[in-house]
């Protein structure tokens, strides 16, 4: 039996994880009996009378047929603005009494030790990191933007 060294990285997380009791077993996919969270969400299929692909973009792949394009029908999907998500993120903000002192004590120009706002976002900044509050639906939409994009590799 051989040790292994471990980087830094990994001891952190050996040592974080050594406080709890659990054990991984590996299931083939063909065995698995419950689906990952992240990859079989109910809300990647539409509701009745809603269009599958403004609901799902990237189903749109498995929607069109070679000899069936219509570019000028087809390439029309909707996509939510990244500002929404600004705007979401800055209005759970001001939900939490804690950050709305915060910002409210920035926006009089006072210093707050490691706290700034965002000169382009106006978001509130704790050490070059965005302030998201623990607000579950903000939070779903800022996973779900990451994890659903093509560059990601899961598309839904």
């Amino acid at each position: 039996m051989s040790s292994e060294v471990l980087t830094r990285r990994q001891a952190r997380w050996a040592e974080f994880l050594s406080e709890f009791h659990f054990s991984i077993t590996y299931h083939p996919g063909r065995l698995a009996t419950l689906p990952d969270a992240l990859s079989h969400q109910d809300n990647l299929y539409p509701e009745k009378g809603e269009d599958l692909i403004s609901k799902n973009p990237m189903n749109i792949q498995q929607l069109i047929k070679q000899d069936e394009v219509q570019p000028s029908r087809y390439f029309e999907v909707k996509v939510e603005s990244f500002l929404n998500l600004i705007y979401s993120i800055q209005k759970a903000l001001w939900q939490y009494y804690q950050y709305r002192s915060i910002l409210q004590e920035l926006g009089k120009g006072k210093s707050i030790q490691d706290y700034s706002i965002d000169s382009s976002s106006q978001l509130l900044v704790f050490k070059y990191w965005v302030v998201v509050p623990n607000d579950p639906t903000t939070q779903l939409s800022i996973i779900q933007k990451r994890h659903d994009s093509p560059l990601a590799g899961h598309p839904g």
